[in-house]
């Protein structure tokens, strides 16, 4: 393989939590980096996006209910000439679950070789005090560790995968039900959000389509108004009263 000498971060990151994560640990390479923003409809990226062989792929995504976003399409532009992936499967400080197989099997069938990955705290979308203030100092460290070792695996003349925790074939849960709320009075009918839904689930009225909505909260972060609100208490009081330990970075390589 040589070395690496780029990379190329794909990220869906309705609340910003990913996208930070993800930037650290682009940073931690200490190679020119290119965003590529995934957190839109498929349909608004172009339909192949290569990433060359000694180009490195980051895959930042969040986990909803053990997974990866319930999107259509979502990563399937991305074109591996068999060089290097690392993933980031971002979470909210319940777990990542089965988040990290199934998207190296994903990753795996369109190209690349995912030598590494890292399953990265950061703040709940519905409970931030779950991860508030993560990545943070320790978790940069442990970045650094991993880029790294993954640049160090990089040097070799087979990229190896690295073994990964879960169950690619497990069955996802049901959507979880969120009630949310439009504020007539403070949307000014932009449509920043209809064209911000990842899934298609707002109409141009701005009718939501509860089967297409996975709650990612996009639509109350692209309001420049903040019109759009979602009832999260029940959620968020569960949350934080069976998962306020801190964990820590996961890093497989």
């Amino acid at each position: 393989m040589g070395t690496i000498r780029a990379v190329k971060a794909a990220c869906f990151s309705p609340s910003g939590g990913t996208k930070r994560a993800a930037g650290l640990l682009c940073d931690a390479f200490g190679l020119p980096a290119e965003f590529i923003d995934c957190t839109c409809p498929p349909a608004a990226l172009p339909p192949d996006i290569p990433v060359e062989k000694d180009e490195l792929l980051v895959l930042a995504f969040p986990v909803y209910g053990g997974f990866a976003p319930r999107v259509e399409g979502l990563f399937r532009q991305l074109r591996g000439r068999g060089g290097p992936c690392v993933l980031l499967a971002a979470y909210g400080n319940r777990h990542y679950d089965n988040a990290l197989a199934a998207a190296a099997r994903q990753m795996t069938g369109q190209g690349f070789v995912c030598v590494g990955a890292l399953a990265c705290i950061t703040p709940h979308v519905f409970a931030p005090k779950l991860g508030a203030g993560r990545p943070d100092e320790a978790d940069r460290e442990v970045l650094r560790a991993f880029a790294e070792h993954v640049k160090g695996k990089c040097f070799s003349d087979v990229l190896e995968p690295a073994a990964l925790p879960g169950d690619a074939d497990a069955p996802r849960k049901p959507p979880h039900a969120m009630a949310r709320t439009r504020d007539k009075q403070r949307c000014n009918d932009c449509g920043r959000c209809v064209l911000a839904c990842p899934t298609g689930a707002l109409d141009k009225l701005m009718n939501v389509d509860g089967e297409k909505c996975i709650n990612c909260m996009v639509c109350r972060y692209r309001c420049p108004t903040f019109a759009w609100s979602f009832d999260t208490a029940a959620t968020r009081a569960w949350l934080e009263e069976n998962f306020s330990v801190p964990r820590q970075v996961e890093q497989f390589v």
